[in-house]
């Protein structure tokens, strides 16, 4: 769900009886807590709140999936893009199929053992990691059972009970370094101290094998497209003729046209959700455009700080209407083909997205369950962290700022100075 969580203006004053200066979903600010913040700190502030939020009960998920769904889609039209210019060009499935024996792709099942360390951690940390994964790595090769092992040493959650058992995976399951790693090694054979974002692995590998061509086609149709043409241009050329089948609705443009920001800028209402969302922007043959899905659309969009509060062209909504309602007919078309994004691809952008999260929580100082009574001095104390990773995270959190606004109601009293 979109609206994570609605803010009550009638929540109460911080202490003195007076209303909030900032309400953030549940969370308030007094006007004593912003005394001396400019606008654009206490802009901020709302922000690290509703991310602290999000960081609280376990809904970052839920937070990034407007974004996720966009990168998600980008995959799906990739593929659609190649299915396009290869049916252009009259290459078939028997093609493909011959293709992809030469270099099929593989599933392992692995059995790991993992000593946290992420990489942002210090050097001593690491460095202690890596120990404890060498020591492990000893009396592996001495002839401890890798299973008991895994289930008493491993840091990994739930690795007792799984005995470092891993869901068998496919490229791009695990990051990059474990799969490497875990593709080097024949079945059988143990891998030695292997170093990824999270710490230190040893790893077993227990199976191998070919993943049918019906599941791999979409890697390998995008892979032989790029070497006989240009996809990308294949797809325009059919979006540009699916162009002329798609109607605006000018009235109902009309009505968001002044508060719907394009580049996904300021609160959830200059994201066009003040309105009705299930309001038609436009139509075409085998679907439609709502407001709701313009401003879920809007929301994955980079915030741009100087379009705040300024409204947009109606020219550009509507080019940004059209250009969405195009998108979406490509989508469309996809899966009327019944094309998908693969599963493991899916699992790396939704794996890209939580580890950016962690990192952002991690900065800031922000923790699960920490209670909407304090989440207020919580993000007070996010916003004066100096450390460059705290900086970093809150410049790229601003970043992010539409789907924050998207996901809970920050709004600062006309009077909060």
């Amino acid at each position: 769900m979109l609206l994570l969580s609605i803010c009550s203006l009638a929540a109460a004053g911080c202490g003195d009886g007076s209303p909030p200066a900032l309400t953030v979903g549940p969370v308030s600010f007094s006007r004593d807590q912003l005394l001396g913040l400019p606008d654009a700190r206490r802009q901020s502030l709302g922000e690290l709140a509703a991310f602290g939020l999000a960081v609280s009960d376990s809904s970052v998920e839920a937070l990034g999936e407007p974004l996720l769904r966009v990168r998600r889609d980008d995959v799906l039209l990739d593929v659609l893009a190649a299915e396009l210019l290869l049916e252009e060009r009259g290459v078939d499935d028997a093609v493909l199929e011959a293709r992809y024996l030469t270099a099929p792709d593989y599933e392992l099942t692995v059995r790991h053992v993992l000593f946290f360390s992420e990489r942002w951690r210090n050097d001593d940390h690491r460095a202690a990691a890596r120990e404890k994964a060498e020591r492990a790595l000893r009396q592996l090769q001495g002839g401890a059972d890798f299973a008991e092992t895994a289930a008493t040493l491993s840091e990994e959650p739930g690795a007792e009970g799984r005995q470092g058992l891993l869901t068998p995976g496919r490229e791009g399951s695990w990051v990059p370094e474990f799969w490497r790693a875990a593709l080097a090694l024949e079945v059988g054979e143990m891998s030695p101290v292997t170093e990824t974002q999270y710490g230190y692995h040893i790893l077993r590998l227990e199976g191998r094998e070919v993943v049918p061509f019906a599941e791999a086609r979409s890697r390998i149709v995008r892979e032989v497209a790029r070497q006989v043409g240009d996809p990308k241009a294949r797809l325009e050329a059919w979006t540009a003729a699916a162009r002329t089948g798609i109607v605006v609705d000018e009235d109902a443009l009309a009505k968001y046209g002044t508060d719907v920001a394009p580049d996904g800028s300021g609160s959830a209402e200059a994201t066009g959700a003040a309105g009705d969302p299930a309001t038609v922007l436009a139509r075409w043959d085998t679907g439609s455009l709502t407001a709701g899905d313009f401003a879920e659309w809007a929301a994955s969009r980079p915030a741009v700080r100087s379009g705040v509060g300024t409204g947009a062209h109606a020219e550009r909504v509507r080019q940004s209407v059209s250009d969405l309602a195009a998108r979406r007919a490509a989508l469309d078309e996809a899966r009327r083909r019944g094309l998908s994004v693969p599963a493991a691809e899916a699992d790396s952008i939704l794996r890209a997205w939580t580890d950016r999260t962690i990192r952002w929580a991690t900065a800031l100082g922000f923790v699960r369950g920490t209670p909407p009574d304090a989440m207020d001095e919580a993000a007070l104390e996010a916003l004066s962290r100096s450390a460059q990773g705290a900086t970093i995270a809150r410049n790229e959190l601003s970043e992010h700022a539409p789907l924050l606004h998207a996901a809970y109601e920050i709004r600062l009293a006309p009077d909060g100075n």
